[in-house]
């Protein structure tokens, strides 16, 4: 099965074949980077953030329109955020193969470290794989390292491996 990777046109450029290969490692699926056909909706002025579930709206009503039953990622440079949450790294729906990923809060110049595109793959692989493994039926994990932890803040990311935990490991093949 083919795991469909839509990149935004503001998305970091340069770093899609990385991201790919890197997944393909992780993953039981086949990634394949695409154009993306979307307008990122669902801009809140007021929080200068982008609802993350109505991107994943958008996503599910191309699927059906277009009747692609492969899971989709959506890569964006968007801040992410949802009602009850004051930011999101990503966000998926497992019952309709959707999520997406913001490269927003990933980017060391968010916090006035200098750009560095190696922790930028590195935690975009993280939390890609974590979106995709939910896609896959996996839930959180208790264990910080593991790719599937709940990671809230940056520091999670970095601390996680790029792998799953042998208990995790088990329903990705």
């Amino acid at each position: 099965m083919d795991l469909l990777i839509f990149w935004d046109a503001r998305a970091p450029s340069g770093i899609q074949a990385a991201l790919s290969r890197e997944l393909e490692v992780l993953l039981p699926l086949t990634p394949a980077v695409c154009e993306s056909h979307f307008v990122v909706t669902g801009y809140i002025p007021s929080r200068r953030q982008t609802d993350a579930s109505v991107l994943l709206d958008s996503l599910d009503l191309y699927k059906k329109r277009t009747g692609i039953s492969h899971p989709i990622l959506l890569v964006v440079s968007e801040d992410l955020c949802r009602s009850g949450d004051e930011y999101l790294f990503g966000l998926s729906r497992e019952s309709t193969g959707s999520a997406v990923v913001s490269t927003a809060r990933l980017e060391n110049e968010y916090y006035g470290l200098p750009e560095d595109d190696e922790d930028l793959i590195d935690r975009l692989v993280k939390e890609s794989a974590h979106e995709v493994g939910h896609l896959l039926g996996l839930r959180h994990c208790r264990n910080s390292e593991c790719i599937m932890y709940n990671p809230l803040v940056l520091d999670d990311i970095n601390r996680q491996k790029r792998w799953f935990c042998p208990e995790c490991r088990v329903f990705t093949g």
